[in-house]
């Protein structure tokens, strides 16, 4: 396991092989190396440690529903029936390892992340290390982790929606509601701080009016207006008869624009000036 984010194979280097692509599933090198870092996270190499691991893998395999005999002994354990099964389908390996990270047990995630780049595997571990997620353009994710930086609401909102699209158990629906709620807890402050009721449809509606108590350095304050009408209303949440299931690419777009606005609050460059 290498320990650079940019090493490459020699053969890779000097052109002989062409570089990796990621890849949704796992080789069998690659699984091997996952089950060894999941029975390090068991207790399987654990010495002294006071912890009920046959609970915790009780608790995981039925999280992702693989049926266990504990009144049986299968190679060594419960663990082995729950690794056997997992080593078997690739959606079930990435259901154990994020069920496993979501118990934070043990301190194994810097590992699993390297695992997981090596391998070339499409998944890396959240950066709160209690779970999977999928990776993403560079340039996205580095604006991300600089919104995470401020620990506050909207920090925790962008979170949650981060993780609904990307997670392993993607739900696009509550990541749009999410974002809504990070820009809402960054722009009623500056657009309706006196409205106790504001939503991202009162926050556009004010900015679509161009009013002159809001300071929006890229430009007018009605493209600012356009751009947060992008993301209301959830057409699955607030869409009445025509509700629909949000589709990925369109998450994705505003989840990545609330993103961006709240960095914009935080760095003034949507800010409240003097009212009449």
């Amino acid at each position: 396991m290498s320990d650079s984010t940019d090493w490459q194979r020699l053969s890779v280097r000097d052109g002989r092989r062409r570089a990796p692509v990621l890849t949704e599933g796992f080789s069998p090198a690659a699984t091997h190396s996952l089950v060894y870092w999941l029975e390090g996270e068991f207790g399987y190499r654990t010495a002294g440690v006071n912890y009920d691991f046959d609970a915790l893998i009780m608790s995981i395999a039925l999280a992702c529903d693989i049926e266990l005999n504990p009144g049986r002994v299968w190679d060594e354990s419960l663990m082995r029936q729950l690794l056997n099964t997992a080593s078997r389908d690739d959606d079930l390996m990435l259901d154990v390892l994020d069920a496993t990270l979501a118990r934070g047990v043990m301190r194994g995630a810097k590992n699993l992340r390297a695992l997981l780049r090596d391998a070339s595997s499409v998944w890396t571990v959240r950066e709160d290390d209690r779970g999977l997620v999928r990776r993403v353009d560079p340039t996205a994710e580095a604006a991300f982790r600089d919104a995470m930086s401020v620990e506050d609401p909207a920090s925790a909102e962008l979170r949650e929606a981060w993780h609904a699209l990307y997670g392993v158990n993607a739900n696009y629906s509550d990541a749009w509601d999410h974002a809504i709620k990070a820009m809402e807890t960054a722009l009623v402050p500056v657009v309706a701080p006196n409205n106790a009721r504001a939503t991202l449809g009162t926050v556009t509606a004010e900015l679509e009016k161009s009013v002159s108590f809001v300071e929006f350095a890229l430009g007018s304050v009605s493209t600012l207006g356009a751009m947060t009408r992008l993301a209301w209303p959830n057409p699955d949440r607030h869409g009445g008869g025509q509700s629909r299931a949000p589709e990925e690419g369109e998450t994705s777009a505003v989840v990545h624009l609330a993103v961006t606005v709240v960095q914009w609050v935080r760095a003034g460059v949507i800010a409240r000036v003097n009212a009449s």
